[in-house]
């Protein structure tokens, strides 16, 4: 099976259109995240095309959800990063692997989806993570190998070191904002017991424990919100 770049859209009231023809790369290890307000971007990934091989190439998403054609990337390549809005306007991707190694190296990608070289990475070297906003203008990374550490990110776009993690340790969760200014990480689990079970984050950072489950236990799903 082939990696694939096409899109569909989700209207305010939470109907999702028919497939979009990808523009770009069609690549997987993807992480996605907004900036602007209303305009988002994907970024990083790999291809079964270029060989598995990592990359940093990046695609704009408009405010009518058009996806832009591919942008040279800046920064390490890599797949399985976490990427979330912070403060207000802007975006950050971090973590990931490289294809040989895990790192902790941060992006941030200003209001007008200009992506920057490499931050220095804060706390564990991870991949596969998930992140989300909360606050209003802040967001935090967390959920993966096997671990329940986050990394909370603030509203200047600095990661925050390692916070011992809250609720049991999994893999390939989602993570998404609600209520305006709170955050959940939700689903993952090692293949051959995943789990449905979900975390809040205040809106403050703090992550609550473990939330009993609602629906198919799954991994690797993604999330976002919508209205």
């Amino acid at each position: 099976m082939s990696d694939v770049s096409m899109t569909n859209l989700v209207s305010n009231a939470g109907v999702v259109a028919s497939e979009v023809a990808g523009v770009g790369t069609g690549r997987n290890g993807v992480a996605a995240c907004s900036y602007g307000e209303d305009k988002g971007i994907f970024g990083f990934g790999y291809s079964d095309a270029s060989g598995y091989i990592a990359v940093s190439m990046t695609n704009l998403v408009s405010n009518a959800g058009v996806v832009a054609s591919d942008v040279a990337g800046v920064g390490t390549a890599r797949w399985g990063p976490g990427a979330t809005q912070y403060g207000g306007d802007k975006g950050i991707f971090g973590f990931g692997h490289t294809g040989s190694s895990s790192t902790a190296v941060t992006n941030l990608v200003s209001n007008a989806g200009v992506m920057a070289s490499d931050t220095v990475g804060v706390g564990t070297a991870r991949h596969y993570l998930a992140a989300c906003s909360y606050g209003e203008d802040k967001g935090i990374f967390g959920g993966t190998g096997g671990s329940s550490t986050t990394n909370l990110v603030s509203n200047a776009g600095v990661v925050a070191s390692d916070v011992a993690g809250v609720g049991t340790a999994r893999n390939w969760v989602a993570a998404c904002e609600y209520g305006g200014d709170k955050g959940i990480f939700g689903y993952g689990g090692p293949p051959a017991a995943p789990v449905s079970m979900t975390n809040l984050v205040s809106n403050t950072g703090v992550v609550a424990t473990d939330t009993t489950g609602v629906g198919t236990d799954r991994q690797g799903p993604a999330a976002c919100t919508f209205n």
